[in-house]
């Protein structure tokens, strides 16, 4: 596959499991070969430069990775702690700790939970945690591998408006793998859809569900795949469908 991502895109991955979207991301954040195993070939570059050749140092700080369970990912006792872990491992003074575990708790609302235990957080929360313990890293890029699988839908909402938020006010290039496309196909810049290992759709969220539709592929919204049928109108979101359907009245 040959994929290339401007910065500050919002991108969605789309496709069936087993489709290669999370070997992907996990290419991406520099974790294939050296972490999870297999066969490597070609290459992943950052700014032109393999990210084989990019110290783990500089990589924490430039790819951010949030995986789909949350419990996998949080490594300390509270949510301040876990914030702190990943900017004491790369040696930063205590005064800039402070400072960015501060702000990144303020940012998601974590600022009441910093002294609370880890474990006895809500889904949503403990996500909400991983999500500030990659930002406090201060990442250019974040990639996220079904973060929402274990939400509940208000809470998945919530989540992903904070990911558009970070992408559309502090230009965060954001790779997103996700198989709830209702919730964020809307979202996006771009959406790449996947096929045994392959990208066999790469365009805009409304020209991408027309090639989809047209190919017989069901990565689409639900309701963009009703109304195609309905009146070839394609909706990215309910409230377009719905005014799509008044007018056909």
């Amino acid at each position: 596959m040959s994929l290339e991502i401007e910065e500050g895109t919002f991108v969605l991955l789309a496709g069936p499991s087993g489709s290669g979207k999370s070997t992907v991301l996990r290419a991406f954040a520099g974790l294939v070969p050296d972490f999870h195993g297999g066969v490597f070939g070609g290459r992943v570059l950052l700014d032109g430069r393999d990210l084989r050749d990019v110290g783990r140092r500089e990589l924490a700080q430039s790819v951010g990775i949030v995986f789909q369970d949350p419990e996998k990912q949080l490594v300390m006792t509270t949510v301040e702690r876990e914030l702190c872990f990943g900017l004491e491992n790369i040696g930063l003074p205590s005064t800039v700790i402070a400072r960015r575990v501060a702000e990144g708790a303020e940012f998601l609302g974590l600022t009441p939970y910093l002294r609370t235990p880890t474990a006895e957080l809500s889904g949503g929360l403990k996500q909400k945690t991983v999500l500030a313990a990659v930002l406090v890293m201060q990442p250019r890029v974040l990639l996220l591998d079904e973060p929402t699988s274990q939400l509940d839908p208000a809470a998945a909402d919530e989540f992903l408006s904070l990911v558009r938020r970070l992408n559309q006010e502090y230009g965060l290039t954001v790779i997103l793998s996700e198989q709830r496309l209702d919730r964020c196909y809307h979202l996006a810049d771009r959406v790449a859809v996947m096929e045994a290992g392959r990208v066999v759709i790469d365009a805009p969220p409304r020209e991408a569900a027309k090639l989809a539709l047209n190919a017989g592929l069901p990565y689409v919204p639900a309701v963009t795949r009703l109304l195609a049928a309905v009146n070839g109108r394609h909706p990215l979101t309910v409230a377009e469908g719905r005014r799509e359907l008044l007018r056909t009245v």
